[in-house]
């Protein structure tokens, strides 16, 4: 048996669940069928392009939200904020004096990047060699919340949450998380949901399976895709607007998305 000092940026994010913990959440588990999206990004990414599955995914999330902009938006008793830009939070593992450790990369106005430049600042923050590990990237600080009894970190944050304009800028209007950049197991992966924003997106496997296609049956690729939606903010309709919109998107009309 081994026993260490729980790390701060674990204790931050056990922090972070207790105080959004209770939320009104309903979750939607979709299958994709991304078979031709795959066709068509191979061929972009040969014409010298750029841009990764991930990096499209990410793109179309963009664009629907500019389409369903109420989904855009953060909520509490006082006021809801909605905002114009798509600020795109995504957690992603990078190396760091032989370690992997957790780091948030915000993807800022998603909607004026093509995909290629997505892919491109995905890429460059995973080969960041600067440690900016979890979600506050000063040491300084981490050091000090670690400190700090758990009752006055809570205190801090619920006014950081408080503070729409803040949650933007230290996290983004919307989060995704991609399981499968870690793990090709089939499934559903449901993100962990709270806080003020609407909506948060977890991005699983990719998996062949036997799919009916104009009454005959085909080995297509589908993507497991799972939804959070904040009852607080977002009803049925709305939801199922901005659903449709980005299967839309996703399998019959790619090329609306890579247009920018």
């Amino acid at each position: 048996m081994k026993q260490y000092k729980t790390p701060i940026t674990r204790k931050l994010s056990m922090y972070g669940f207790d105080l959004v913990a209770g939320g009104h959440i309903y979750h939607a588990l979709l299958d994709f069928d991304i078979s031709n999206l795959r066709s068509i990004l191979r061929q972009h990414r040969r014409d010298g392009e750029g841009g990764s599955l991930l990096a499209f995914l990410l793109k179309a999330i963009g664009k629907c939200l500019k389409d369903v902009p109420e989904l855009n938006a953060m909520i509490n008793y006082r006021k809801t904020t909605r905002f114009d830009s798509v600020d795109i939070n995504i957690p992603i593992e990078v190396e760091y004096k032989g370690e992997l450790i957790p780091k948030q990369l915000v993807i800022r106005d998603i909607n004026s990047k093509t995909i290629g430049d997505v892919d491109a600042q995905i890429h460059a923050s995973k080969h960041d060699d600067v440690e900016t590990s979890g979600y506050i990237s000063s040491p300084v600080v981490r050091w000090f919340l670690d400190m700090l009894p758990k009752s006055v970190v809570l205190f801090l944050f619920r006014r950081i949450l408080g503070n729409h304009k803040t949650v933007r800028k230290l996290s983004g209007t919307v989060f995704v998380t991609s399981v499968s950049m870690f793990s090709n197991i089939p499934g559903y992966a449901v993100p962990y949901a709270g806080g003020p924003n609407a909506v948060s997106f977890a991005l699983g496997s990719t998996i062949k399976k036997p799919v009916v296609v104009n009454n005959a049956v085909e080995i297509r690729e589908i993507m497991h895709i799972s939804v959070s939606f904040n009852h607080d903010l977002v009803d049925g309709a709305p939801a199922a607007r901005f659903l449709n919109r980005f299967r839309f998107y996703v399998e019959k009309s790619p090329q609306a998305v890579m247009e920018n």
